[in-house]
């Protein structure tokens, strides 16, 4: 479900909204709708197994995801992605490379977020995991066994399907 805007947040009166801004012809509000930034980590192991995470809350409460979440005010893409790892998983890591950028969609509250999530890979180094934050379970698993059916996004799943096309 997709919410529009009906009315203005600065001085209520009704508005009209298109795809990309908001704008107020009673107070000259304006307000442009863009993607909300994420990061995600595709993290392999020894194996070459990659880490899936269970998501513990909606959306796609029960789906599985890779870590990683929202980028905070005042936190680049690299601060965000280090900061949730530690989080949800309680490791640090460094040595982060960039994989890509895909976009997808994010359902809360009966409003649908459109998502820019940049994703980065790196190697386990062995680091004790413990599951925290917004994470139930954590789980490695082989390329050809991933569950795509059962993941959280599109973006993932098509940072996915890159990752383990040009892996292979």
């Amino acid at each position: 479900m997709r919410y529009r805007f009906n009315f203005c947040p600065a001085c209520g009166k009704p508005i009209k909204t298109n795809k990309k801004i908001i704008n107020c012809r009673n107070c000259f509000f304006t307000f442009y709708i863009n993607p909300s930034p994420t990061s995600a980590l595709i993290l392999e192991n020894e194996k070459g197994e990659i880490l899936l995470t269970k998501r513990k809350y909606p959306p796609k409460k029960g789906f599985w995801d890779l870590p990683g979440g929202f980028v905070e005010q005042n936190e680049t893409i690299e601060e965000s992605l280090i900061r949730e790892i530690k989080e949800e998983l309680g490791i640090t890591i460094d040595k982060i490379e960039y994989f890509g950028s895909y976009t997808g969609l994010y359902l809360y509250n009966k409003f649908q977020y459109q998502t820019l999530s940049s994703v980065f890979t790196t190697k386990y180094k062995g680091e004790k995991i413990t599951v925290n934050d917004d994470v139930v379970e954590y789980k490695f698993f082989a390329k050809d066994k991933i569950p795509f059916k059962r993941l959280s996004f599109i973006d993932i799943k098509n940072a996915l399907k890159k990752f383990i096309r040009l892996s292979t």
